[in-house]
């Protein structure tokens, strides 16, 4: 196999399949409208990381979408631009990248996400974030660390800093979150204070609330303080889990996200579980806002706590259908044999089935 690609076969595929589901339906449940995307686009409309198609125009170039929400953007902006917002829309497909990363080398992978588009309303990023949480720990998720970053503060900062090579300096030890260096280098540095009070504010956010609101006096934003804050206060999480601040952190896309950015890891899984934040939906001469979450089901694979129990059951093929109603109604996946006069105990064993009916009655090896 190609690096990056595997096959996924019995168990990952299946448990992949109920968690995508459950995922979806707890939003259609929340009112999110399902749609469905072609894996192909024109490669202008995707990124740098698109795997591309040979075709025999090259102004048609094709490529294989790497990720959803740009496809999310295009039908927003065009086939529902006249529905009433906001609009929510939730949605799920397999993403193939060109090059993998060292936190995620795979090349596919199913997303499945949400989008808040049309409303500038904080309680837009509290339902997204909400939902986004209540859908992992429905499906086991445990030790669950919600970071929340606002990227324009740190943006703010660095435009200020007019000696490049400075900056390049800082970029450096930001990607590293080597913060005490940040702050040794800028000690005499008129920045000093706005990136030490940037500092403060990091860790568990129940605890670094006084802090950031001070952060209006020293950088500005008054508005977007004010607005994190009661994000945060409406933010559900469980004892075990955190919800922490970290304005540390570089957009990878340059200003991609106009307000805040999270993301969800869970403790001791490699890679983020889902992530998303508030950007602007740019079409024309028009421009909307919208708030977003992706969640990426591999890692979600590796971070679930759910034992996930095969109860498949072999049944005789003349199974009466009330029979196979009442099984499947308690869970049993139906494994019909085809052979008469059979040893069903020894039958079951072969398959590596660990239930059989016998006499109308469920058996256990």
């Amino acid at each position: 196999m190609p690096a990056g690609f595997k096959d996924s076969l019995n168990y990952d595929a299946s448990i992949e399949h109920k968690y995508k589901n459950s995922i979806i339906n707890y939003f259609r449940d929340n009112g999110f409208t399902l749609i469905k995307t072609p894996l192909i686009e024109y490669s202008k409309n995707l990124d740098s990381n698109t795997l591309i198609l040979k075709t025999h125009k090259k102004k048609d170039q094709l490529g294989i979408r790497n990720d959803i929400t740009p496809q999310i953007i295009r039908i927003a902006s065009s086939r529902l631009s006249n529905k009433i917002r906001p609009l929510k829309l939730c949605y799920y497909g397999e993403v193939v990248r060109k090059v993998g990363t060292i936190l995620r080398p795979e090349r596919q992978f199913q997303q499945v996400g949400a989008e808040i588009i049309g409303s500038e309303s904080y309680k837009a990023d509290v339902e997204i974030i909400n939902l986004a949480y209540e859908t992992l720990k429905k499906i086991g998720v445990k030790n669950i660390v919600i970071e929340i970053t606002a990227p324009f503060f740190l943006d703010s900062l660095l435009k200020k800093v007019a000696d490049q090579d400075l900056k390049r300096q800082l970029k450096k030890l930001i990607q590293l979150k080597d913060i005490n260096s940040i702050l040794k280098i800028l000690k005499k540095h008129q920045l000093f204070d706005s990136f030490k009070t940037l500092h403060l504010c990091s860790g568990s956010i129940k605890n670094k609330k006084n802090y950031i609101s001070k952060l209006n006096k020293i950088i500005g934003y008054d508005n977007e303080v004010k607005r994190l804050i009661k994000i945060a206060n409406l933010i559900k999480t469980s004892k075990n889990d955190l919800l922490n601040i970290d304005f540390f952190d570089l957009q990878k896309n340059k200003n991609y996200y106009k307000g805040i950015k999270f993301t969800f890891f869970a403790k001791d899984v490699r890679g983020e579980i889902a992530g998303g934040g508030r950007y602007n939906l740019k079409y024309g001469n028009n421009s909307e806002t919208a708030i977003g979450y992706t969640c990426y089901m591999d890692t979600l694979l590796r971070s679930s706590s759910l034992i996930n129990k095969n109860k498949r059951i072999l049944i005789p093929f003349n199974t009466s259908d009330k029979i196979k109603k009442k099984l499947i109604n308690k869970g049993y996946s139906l494994f019909k044999s085809f052979e008469d006069n059979i040893d069903f105990k020894n039958e079951a064993k072969k398959f590596g089935i660990k239930y059989y009916l016998m006499k109308n009655l469920v058996k256990q090896i």
